[in-house]
């Protein structure tokens, strides 16, 4: 952080006047220059490689364009990874998911010689991924590609050659896939006797025509990809260039017509244009494009809005100077240079989705927000949304707010959602938990009597197409007190998290005054214990969430290490081991059923030792960490939660622990680095071990809240002693208020665990006074 000493030395009022103006400006300069400093730590390629999926192009804060080449098969969900040629650049891709790719739409490419409709992938030389632009130099053209972007819209700058024909393509027919055949764009239409691809993309309509000789428009209409889509989607697009082009011509499959102003395909055809130039050696060819899920009008209008002239470094400095204001809302003091690169790299994977498309709606004319691209609330709800509710309140107000307008007007909250349609399930129906959550901390401007109208649809109603909405198996668990195995696939996962989300109707029924409704979802909140085999044992650990028939009987043939996914009997993407323990409304009621304090002490021990136990890239054992805070070892929640930090994430590009959903991955990373996290649905924030000095979090309305932690290390992880605002502190946990009120707790850390946790432990929904 930066330090400013200031003497200043007055004689009279105006020189006083003077001074403090000096004073003002030069602490605004403080203040500016940390948050620039931010920006500094934001590298794009931590996460982009393994698993990590993470998008390496220039994008803004929930973004709508979010250009960047594919490469390879285009198989790649980000369209990116390190080794394959670059086919091209496309304007929209998603960031850290995993499943079969989306978009992939608007693909441009620079070329150098004959025109092809194919085949025009390059291998790649000097690759530059940095904050607010990527850099690439087409080797097989001699061609440097770099990319800046604003909101929705998108600038490129290519620097060709001498030659006379210098090309940009327009390939409206590209896509993102999985594909039947090795070198497949898009898919390809299935031949007799082949099944269609699961979770992937085609295209059902595509055309591109030429304006001017320094325009082009079009668009491409896909359907499918990782949310199983049934209808379609359409991206739009206009493109503008600095420099006329000498011809221009478009394409239809394989036919190349030069000098042709139109083209359209339909399903599974190939269509484009080029704009061809005659270029000087290192001439640069600056070309800006606008997208719009709404028309071709309305993409021209975002681009002449967001970009209006060809100043590529201006674009650029723009999109800096947004991210700097959007990080500034945690200021880390004092961190090493790896712990800030990881940090405030995780922020900006966190605030890349979902998507703001407001005003970008093509089913609905509404008067509120609405974003896409939720992929998936079962990955985020546990971080990502929490986070957004702690810093940046109003984002997360309306994205509550579009899941709210997505019930009025499609009659389900949605899960998963993509290219303006609803899917997957994957777990539960966990809008509750962000709805939940979001009232739990009072989160201003909310219709919340019809949030709790949309979340009890999900409770009550049997969904058509419970892969898409509301909850699979929603009969058993009103008839029965669970799903059962014949009830629906995955059913012991959902009947975890069922009960889960019922406990968040129950506490947003008691605020509204539904007392009956109270009473009926707390209690199915406990539906969890009817899948507790207490005669079930592994390894010492005796109970685990077993399966059930719809006549009582348990799974056959189970061990708590199965681990399943869509269609499975058992569980959703975890195994008995984490979702036994995965009970965030009744953390109480758990340690009771393992057989009290100790015996709970010992099953998580065993579970951070077991191979087969917890997962750091699994959102359902993200709370797990945490859970010897109730009952009574805070110290061990600190070991575990530094060994995370310290052992799966590291400035790297394959340095987090698998996809980063949308940026769950990197919250749960910001949390375990400031040293509390939330339990996602309730008032809660659960206290770990602090690995930096000092931050401080802008939590709204001008107050911050400061969290210090005096000589913390490596060797230093354990809590000695809190005071919170100058008081002793005895609570091994926060509330939403003592942290948006303002304030600031200071941790005194040592390097051996200490007694000082001594309060009552967080709340559980079978506390009698937590009701």
């Amino acid at each position: 952080m930066y330090k400013l000493g200031i003497v200043l030395r007055v004689s009279n009022h105006s020189s006083i006047f003077r001074a403090l103006l000096i004073a003002t400006l030069l602490l605004s300069f403080k203040a500016s220059a940390v948050h620039a400093q931010a920006t500094r730590f934001v590298d794009p390629r931590i996460a982009a490689g393994g698993d990590g999926a993470t998008i390496p192009g220039p994008a803004m804060p929930f973004g709508m364009v979010k250009p960047g080449p594919d490469v390879g098969r285009n198989n790649e969900n980000s369209g990116w990874s390190a080794k394959g040629d670059i086919n091209g650049f496309s304007q929209t891709h998603v960031s850290g998911t995993g499943g079969g790719p989306k978009y992939g739409n608007i693909l441009i490419q620079p070329t150098v010689g004959e025109v092809q409709s194919t085949a025009y992938s390059s291998p790649r030389q000097d690759e530059q991924i940095e904050l607010g632009s990527y850099a690439v130099t087409l080797a097989r053209y001699n061609v440097r590609a770099e990319i800046a972007s604003s909101t929705r819209a998108a600038i490129y700058r290519f620097t060709y050659p001498e030659t006379g024909k210098a090309n940009i393509l327009f390939d409206t027919s590209h896509c993102l896939t999985r594909q039947r055949h090795p070198g497949d764009a898009c898919d390809t239409a299935p031949q007799s006797g082949e099944k269609p691809i699961e979770e992937s993309q085609h295209v059902t309509a595509s055309e591109a025509h030429i304006v001017s000789p320094t325009e082009v428009a079009g668009s491409t209409t896909i359907t499918g990809g990782w949310n199983r889509q049934t209808n379609t989607y359409t991206v739009y697009f206009d493109a503008v260039t600095d420099t006329p082009a000498a011809t221009f011509g478009t394409w239809q499959g394989n036919e190349l017509s030069s000098g042709s102003k139109q083209t359209k395909g339909g399903e599974f055809e190939k269509t484009g244009a080029w704009l061809q130039f005659a270029t000087h050696a290192n001439q640069q060819v600056t070309l800006k494009i606008g997208i719009s899920f709404i028309s071709e009008e309305q993409a021209r209008k975002n681009l002449l809005t967001e970009i209006p002239a060809f100043d590529f470094a201006q674009v650029r400095e723009r999109n800096i100077a947004t991210w700097s204001r959007e990080l500034s809302a945690i200021d880390l003091h004092s961190a090493t240079d790896a712990q800030a690169t990881m940090f405030y790299t995780a922020l900006y994977h966190a605030m890349l989705m979902p998507v703001d498309r407001t005003g970008e709606n093509p089913l609905w004319q509404s008067q509120e927000p609405y974003y896409d691209d939720f992929y998936t609330l079962w990955d985020t709800f546990r971080t990502t949304n929490p986070l957004l509710t702690l810093i940046a309140p109003g984002r997360e107000r309306d994205i509550v707010r579009s899941l709210i307008d997505t019930w009025r007007h499609e009659g389900w909250l949605p899960d998963g959602r993509s290219g303006n349609f609803t899917g997957n399930t994957q777990g539960g129906s966990n809008a509750e938990m962000v709805l939940g959550d979001a009232y739990a901390k009072h989160l201003p401007g909310i219709d919340w009597n019809a949030a709790y109208e949309a979340m009890q649809k999900d409770a009550e109603a049997t969904p058509p197409e419970p892969m898409r909405e509301g909850r699979g198996g929603i009969d058993d668990w009103k008839s029965i007190g669970y799903v059962s195995i014949q009830g629906s696939d995955r059913p012991a996962s959902k009947t975890m998290e069922y009960a889960a989300n019922d406990y968040e109707l129950a506490l947003m029924a008691k605020g509204l005054g539904r007392e009956a409704d109270y009473g009926k979802y707390l209690q199915r909140s406990g539906n969890w214990q009817n899948l507790w085999d207490a005669s079930y044992s592994e390894a010492g650990i005796h109970g685990f969430i077993r399966p059930r028939n719809h006549d009582g009987s348990w799974k056959p043939n189970f061990n708590a290490d199965q681990q399943g996914t869509w269609g499975g009997d058992d569980f959703y993407e975890d195994n008995s081991r984490t979702y036994s323990l995965d009970v965030p409304q009744d953390v109480h009621g758990l340690i009771e059923k393992c057989g009290g304090k100790d015996a709970f002490i010992h099953r998580l021990d065993e579970f951070f030792s077991s191979p087969h136990g917890f997962d750091a890239g699994n959102e359902p054992g993200f709370l797990t960490p945490y859970l010897y805070i109730w009952a009574g070892r805070q110290d061990k929640t600190a070991a575990e939660v530094r060994h995370i930090l310290a052992s799966r994430y590291r400035p790297q590009p394959d340095g987090i622990p698998g996809n980063d959903d949308a940026g769950a991955i990197s919250a749960w990373y910001i949390f375990g680095l400031i040293g509390i996290y939330p339990n996602a649905g309730q008032d809660v924030y659960l206290i770990g071990s602090p690995a930096v000095p000092e931050v401080t979090l802008h939590v709204g309305d001008g107050k911050t809240f400061t969290i210090e932690a005096k000589d913390t290390s490596a060797a230093n992880q354990y809590i000695q002693s809190a005071m919170l605002n100058g008081k002793p502190f005895t609570r091994a946990w926060l509330t939403q208020e003592e942290i948006t009120s303002g304030g600031r707790i200071v941790f005194q850390m040592g390097p051996k665990p200490a007694n000082w946790a001594t309060g009552q432990p967080p709340p559980s929904s079978s506390d009698t006074d937590s009701h």
